[in-house]
């Protein structure tokens, strides 16, 4: 197995580590409406892993989080909370080099976002009413939107930290190679100019 595919091996391993981690924290604190780790989680998934392995964390969470709420198959549900959650890893992703502070502010949106496209579907498909629906949905709101801010701040700086090294270490290891190849086929070009010219000295003698 060579550098590449250990490489890809090993960010499935982490893409299969971090979605249990998503979920598992999700379960746990579901006795505490919307006080939870996700969307910090989902933003850092987003800015260490990128685009593509993020959001497969994110498909794949969504996936066994309605299995195990059974509500999988159920459009209104898995949806909102499909575009809510790659909206907010795509917004991690592009946030990845900004500090804390603005990561925290972005993190408010993704949640406004997030209850947002619920209380579309609530309104406009369960056809409920607007007015009592935002009244009643304001504590669960405030709640969900500090939590975000409070794991942001305190929380995203010292993973996103213990992410990186990890995968940086792989990424010298991966330029070392790639620099000892080079340094071979350099040496294997000099080798193959040398024969030529004994090859062509020769010639002229004979």
């Amino acid at each position: 197995m060579n550098l590449k595919s250990k490489n890809n091996l090993k960010k499935l391993i982490m893409v299969s580590l971090f979605t249990a981690i998503l979920f598992v924290q999700e379960e746990l604190l579901t006795f505490i409406p919307d006080v939870q780790f996700t969307f910090m989680l989902v933003m850092l998934y987003g800015a260490t892993m990128g685009p593509l392995y993020g959001s497969i964390i994110v498909v794949l969470h969504v996936i066994f989080d309605n299995l195990f709420m059974s509500t999988f198959g159920n459009f209104w549900i898995m949806a909102p909370q499909l575009v809510g959650l790659l909206i907010t890893m795509l917004l991690g992703y592009l946030l990845r080099k900004r500090s804390e502070f603005v990561i925290a502010i972005g993190s408010v949106f993704a949640g406004l976002i997030y209850v947002g496209l619920y209380m579309l579907v609530n309104i406009y498909v369960l056809d409920m009413n607007p007015l009592a629906y935002i009244i009643a949905d304001i504590p669960i709101d405030f709640l969900l939107i500090t939590s975000n801010i409070i794991t942001v701040m305190f929380l995203y700086k010292p993973l996103k930290k213990l992410i990186d090294e990890n995968l940086n270490d792989e990424k010298k290891i991966e330029d070392l190679f790639q620099e000892i190849d080079e340094q071979e086929q350099s040496v294997w070009n000099r080798q193959k100019i040398t024969y030529f010219h004994i090859n062509f000295i020769l010639y002229l003698h004979f």
